[in-house]
């Protein structure tokens, strides 16, 4: 409400404070959640976390802030020239006179925003080269050991490892169980590969799960992941969804499986094709033998050095399967299995103090978040706000209610001034008197009305005297010309 009248025309007159009052009001209440669409400019994150920014299109800006706890939770990261989606509330500063839009979403204009990620930041690791065929390692074509980076949960697990054990039986399987879908899964993800190169005993590695959504994949399009596939020393198979499904770990990755069993396939060959293998390549050698001995083309000297060369290269095969074969026994001794439970149980722990590390941030930012929003609605701060509100309202009332009495006093000092000047004692002063009767209630105004031996009562402006009329009558009329 107004707090001062303007005396000329009846205007009402706010102050500064009550007005911006009234328009916080209006502005908080009506705009309590608001789409508003533009385009980010200076864009600028503080070390605490908070977003400061402008909306702006060709005709109009507003300010813009977006907290920690919220910003944490943007599948991209908001830059200059972002044409985008906010949903938030409206605020006003009081001091500055100001209004600013506190986001609580964001997307970008006209793609989801995940896929903009997903373009986004497959188009940021292209330019980096890590797509480029050139750095991508070859499969050993047989790993003896083999990594598993994926969900403990589910079918995906058991599909792999019995098609690595029905191809090829024998074949070590090391395991690192993880979170594929969710807060924190990333990380995992990229935890996991890079603990299977810390452990320098794995061959290959397959990093993977089954299909989903986009956002049920979106752990496989984090930078973190990719950036984990890029930096690793052991070949890393993407076996991730179906075969229509690409991430960015696909295109990172040395070798991209269309799903997960698929990608047990290509690691392990069929042991019986190997088996052949080998014995098709002896058949043929000694045929070969054979063949040059029936022709005469080959001495006998001939003969032996090609037989003392081939048994050189089946020595050195021998040689490499028997290390083999004592590798893959150390791996399965009892002192090897305790040292591999062991680490493995450190990696549990490691992995249980990230996980709580990783809860107690989301809730801490969740927190900082919600005592935002109650900070905003809590019924105290209302309280409080309305009683400084009713406090500059009672003072304005006292200042407008003291100017209120003191124009009444003038005008009462006017009225009383006006009506001194015609009293009746303002005329006696000037010489004249007032005849009335004795009593003084009868004021005499003609000579006619009183008689000789009247009494009568004479006011002038000092005080009144008792008199007795010696002559009476009608006026005597005089001729004044």
């Amino acid at each position: 409400m107004p707090l001062l009248d303007d005396e000329e025309g009846g205007r009402q007159v706010y102050t500064v404070a009550e007005l911006t009052s009234e328009l916080k009001d209006v502005i908080e209440g009506g705009f309590s959640s608001v789409w508003v669409e533009g385009e980010i400019s200076n864009f600028k994150l503080y070390p605490s976390g908070h977003a400061y920014f402008t909306l702006k299109d060709e005709e109009a800006q507003v300010r813009a802030v977006m907290w920690k706890g919220l910003r944490n939770l943007l599948k991209f990261e908001p830059q200059d020239g972002d044409h985008v989606v906010c949903r938030g509330r409206l605020t006003v500063y009081e001091k500055r006179g100001e209004y600013q839009l506190s986001v609580e979403a964001m997307e970008p204009k006209g793609i989801g925003a995940l896929q903009a990620a997903f373009e986004k930041l497959k188009e940021k690791l292209a330019a980096e080269g890590l797509f480029d065929l050139a750095r991508k390692k070859p499969l050993p074509y047989i790993p003896w050991t083999v990594g598993i980076v994926t969900s403990p949960s589910g079918a995906v697990l058991r599909d792999m490892v019995r098609t690595i054990n029905r191809r090829f039986p024998g074949l070590r399987i090391v395991f690192k169980p993880v979170a594929v879908q969710g807060e924190g899964a990333a990380q995992q993800i990229a935890a996991g590969i890079a603990e299977m190169n810390e452990y320098a005993k794995v061959d290959v590695i397959i990093a993977g799960r089954g299909g989903g959504s986009l956002e049920d994949l979106w752990a496989f399009n984090e930078e973190v992941v990719a950036r984990a596939i890029a930096a690793s020393r052991i070949p890393v198979v993407s076996a991730v969804g179906h075969e229509t499904d690409f991430t960015i770990a696909d295109f990172v990755a040395d070798v991209r499986a269309s799903t997960p069993t698929a990608a047990a396939e290509i690691i392990a060959p069929a042991r019986v094709d190997v088996e052949e293998g080998v014995e098709e390549y002896v058949r043929r050698m000694s045929m070969e033998l054979r063949d040059r001995m029936e022709r005469g083309a080959m001495t006998v000297d001939d003969m032996g050095a090609r037989l003392a060369r081939a048994g050189r290269q089946t020595a050195g095969k021998l040689k490499d399967n028997l290390t083999a074969a004592l590798r893959h026994l150390r791996a399965l001794s009892p002192s090897a299995q305790l040292a591999h439970r062991r680490e493995r149980v450190f990696n549990l722990d490691r992995r249980l103090v990230y996980g709580l590390t990783r809860v107690k941030e989301k809730k801490s930012a969740e927190n900082e978040s919600f005592m935002v929003r109650l900070a905003s609605a809590s019924p105290r701060m209302r309280v409080e706000s309305l009683r400084e509100t009713l406090g500059r309202q009672e003072d304005r009332l006292d200042e407008k209610l003291g100017a209120f009495m003191k124009s009444a006093r003038n005008r009462f000092s006017m009225a009383a001034g006006k009506l001194d000047a015609v009293s009746p004692l303002k005329v006696l002063g000037r010489g004249y008197s007032i005849v009335t009767s004795p009593d003084g209630r009868k004021i005499i105004k003609s000579a006619a009305s009183v008689k000789p031996g009247d009494g009568v009562k004479i006011r002038f402006a000092d005080g009144e005297t008792q008199a007795v009329i010696k002559r009476g009558g009608a006026p005597k009329q005089e001729n004044l010309f």
